[in-house]
């Protein structure tokens, strides 16, 4: 296989090397998107802890016990979210700048 490689022309190389830009692109793209995504999942888990605090000290067991479970949902949510970032950036990490790869030991960008 690597005697293929390099019989390659130059113009598959540049293709190549094109290809993998416009990936790394898209999942930068989808990273942050998904980033977005999470932080309103957070605000509205956020809302909901305000909300069954609330329904609690007015003694509505029933009402925050609706809450917590529509909180609940929401951690799933987030939980999913979580998965799909780290399988993004598992397959495509997060370059450090100059093109190089962040290795494991180093921080990641917040998402």
């Amino acid at each position: 296989m690597p005697s293929l490689m390099m019989s390659r022309p130059d113009g598959d190389v540049e293709c190549s090397a094109a290809a993998e830009r416009a990936d790394q692109l898209q999942a930068d793209y989808f990273c942050r998107l998904l980033a977005q995504r999470r932080r309103h999942i957070d605000h509205r888990i956020g809302e909901y802890q305000k909300a069954i605090a609330t329904a609690e000290a007015a003694g509505d067991a029933e009402g925050a016990s609706v809450l917590r479970r529509m909180a609940r949902i929401e951690e799933e949510d987030r939980q999913t979210l979580d998965g799909l970032i780290e399988n993004l950036h598992r397959r495509f990490p997060v370059r450090a700048p100059g093109g190089v790869p962040r290795g494991p030991g180093r921080a990641r960008a917040a998402v």
